[in-house]
């Protein structure tokens, strides 16, 4: 009980965290759209674009905490996880053409020079990275959280960008050459660019329910079977149900034993997946015999399962079904 009311009072502090950011970023983010129309600014310009995703990346953030403890129903029977993927791949897709659009405005102002009011850069560059400290710090105390934790290393990119633009407008001021606005806003907008292409193929990945990049399916295999009484794993299916959720099925081939000895081996390989590999949701159905209990190995189906990765077991002789020999 203790422990349920802790969580739920880090939850809240999380969430009173992440306003007072959203907060913040909204004020920057209306100063920040004001000078670039004043001053004329493509470097600010687009930083304030790029505010907006960060304004949408703290909503998501904070809108997961309430996902992330929604428990699953009939109708989401893996929980609220997804919803958070899609709107981070909608928002990710956005970023991709904005920094193409700002990208192309920056070549269009390198042929069609303008003169920028250095002054209104360095004024707002330096709320804005006052702004951005602000943020990194209040959300520092917490990021043991994912979504605290993505959100807090977001804000320290957007802190080195109002570092680039101070810089640019101190340029500008002393030496004239506006073309360094026009330089850190392509600069600006490739680093955009990469960070939305590097999220949008992992939501995509997320969505093909492709295994998660830091786990191989074989050491997850070579660490089943070497917990005793684990003879074979066969036809295992990981993915993910977003960046830090994993769920996995398998068939676990083992002896013949009563229903207390599983449930105890099923705990110790529920623990190992858990702890070694992350794996939080996990479903495992023994049998006999390797891909005993599949489809394709029943009397009379001649039905080959497509999903099934074990090419090894798909044409074993049937009656070996019925000899345990090959798992006792």
């Amino acid at each position: 009980m203790e422990n349920k009311v802790h969580s739920t009072i880090k939850l809240r502090q999380n969430e009173k965290r992440l306003l007072i950011s959203i907060i913040l970023v909204a004020t920057i983010l209306a100063g920040k759209l004001t000078a670039a129309l004043l001053t004329k600014s493509l470097a600010l310009f687009s930083d304030s674009w790029h505010l907006i995703t960060d304004l949408a990346a703290l909503v998501i953030s904070w809108w997961g905490l309430h996902a992330t403890n929604k428990p699953a129903n009939d109708k989401n029977t893996y929980g609220f996880y997804r919803h958070s993927i899609l709107t981070a791949l909608i928002n990710n897709i956005s970023l991709i053409l904005i920094s193409l659009f700002i990208f192309y405005k920056a070549v269009e102002r390198y042929f069609n020079p303008v003169n920028v009011q250095a002054e209104g850069m360095i004024l707002i560059a330096i709320l804005g990275l006052a702004v951005n400290t602000l943020i990194v710090l209040n959300l520092r105390a917490n990021i043991e959280n994912i979504n605290t934790k993505s959100a807090y290393v977001h804000f320290m990119g957007d802190a080195l960008a109002d570092v680039g633009v101070l810089i640019g407008g101190i340029v500008i001021y002393f030496t004239g050459f506006s073309g360094v606005d026009t330089i850190l806003s392509a600069i600006l907008a490739c680093l955009i660019l990469k960070s939305a292409c590097q999220m949008t193929i992992e939501c995509i990945r997320i969505f093909l329910e492709i295994p998660p990049p830091h786990i191989c399916i074989e050491n997850v295999k070579k660490s089943l079977k070497q917990i005793e009484g684990v003879h074979e794993v066969t036809d295992i299916h990981i993915w993910s149900l977003s960046a830090e959720v994993h769920a996995m099925t398998a068939h676990v081939c083992v002896r013949e034993r009563d229903l207390k000895q599983n449930q105890e081996l099923l705990h110790k390989l529920q623990h190992l997946l858990f702890e070694d590999f992350g794996i939080v949701h996990s479903t495992i159905q023994f049998e006999h015999t390797p891909c005993g209990s599949c489809f394709h190995q029943a009397e009379g189906h001649q039905y080959q399962c497509s999903l099934c990765i074990d090419a090894e077991f798909k044409h074993v002789n049937r009656s070996a079904n019925k000899n345990l020999s090959n798992c006792i």
